[in-house]
């Protein structure tokens, strides 16, 4: 009998051991995926200090859901503080723990739509796929706004991957832990705003795409937190009356009188849509 418990005493031991090689292996793995750093040329953009200009960036601000992460003020928020990793919005205003007083233009442009910090490393939660199709002009408006937000002091913890949260990263793939990453140049122009379908396109390529896939035919796993639901075909809402349209997208009721969820479709973003933008997305998405 005590020779038997010796053999499980061992086999237990050795298992425990194989156990921590493991884990040794899947933090170190996971430390390197994480550290990973990205070399991106960012475009050379003239940012402008006309009136029209800053409301042009104030709107993209608006509309592309910046303040969701980093709060009404922009200066930022701690999204999640869990066990496994803390995420982090930083603060982009000028005032005490704001990365505005740190950033060039070409600092924010890499952040935007490259999905990349300063130093090199990846912004895992940072959607630069969503902005990554923002024209130079707009992401230059969009900067402009950002450098002459008022400043708030809010200094804030770093985002953080803790020992459990490292090891859980070695299992993510490539296209997972990068996925937000655009290393590939950006395009230089949109066509000119107004209500036609060319510059529906050009705005549906942005958050549209983001979650709805880049030909907006749905997506099974679009972005997001786990639990998210497959993103449906937006071919249908080009069918509906444009007055439909709007009041979908500022109020969350369908043509059929149903309320989405605004737990997946964001219409605290796509209420801020102007009659100009509405019409111009229902006239490309007629088309589909």
């Amino acid at each position: 009998m005590k020779r038997a418990f010796k053999w499980i005493a061992r086999i237990l031991g050795g298992l425990v051991i194989l156990l921590l090689v493991a884990a040794v292996v899947m933090y170190a793995m996971g430390s390197s995926k994480l550290s990973r750093t990205f070399d991106v040329s960012v475009a050379s953009l003239v940012i402008p200090t006309d009136s029209v200009s800053l409301a042009r960036g104030e709107h993209i601000v608006a509309t592309s859901g910046c303040r969701m992460c980093h709060g009404e003020n922009l200066a930022g928020t701690v999204m999640v503080d869990a066990p496994p990793f803390r995420f982090v919005a930083p603060n982009l205003t000028s005032g005490a723990g704001g990365v505005g007083s740190q950033f060039s233009a070409e600092d924010f442009d890499r952040a935007i739509r490259h999905g990349v910090a300063p130093d090199g490393r990846f912004l895992m939660i940072m959607p630069s796929s969503a902005l990554h199709e923002l024209s130079d002009t707009d992401a230059s408006a969009l900067i402009a706004y950002l450098q002459q937000i008022p400043p708030v002091d809010n200094e804030l913890p770093l985002t953080q991957f803790h020992v459990l949260g490292k090891i859980m990263a070695a299992t993510f793939s490539d296209e997972d832990a990068y996925m937000e990453v655009r290393v590939d140049a950006t395009k230089p122009e949109s066509p000119e705003p107004g209500p036609t379908s060319e510059y529906g396109a050009y705005l549906a390529g942005g958050l549209c795409a983001y979650c709805h896939g880049e030909d907006l035919a749905g997506m099974e796993t679009p972005p997001g937190p786990p639990g998210m639901l497959p993103s449906p075909s937006l071919a249908a809402a080009g069918l509906w009356t444009l007055d439909q349209f709007r009041t979908m997208m500022r109020t969350g009721v369908t043509a059929s009188g149903r309320e989405v969820d605004e737990e997946f479709m964001p219409v605290d973003i796509t209420k801020h849509y102007s009659d100009e933008d509405l019409e111009a997305l229902h006239a490309y998405l007629g088309t589909l």
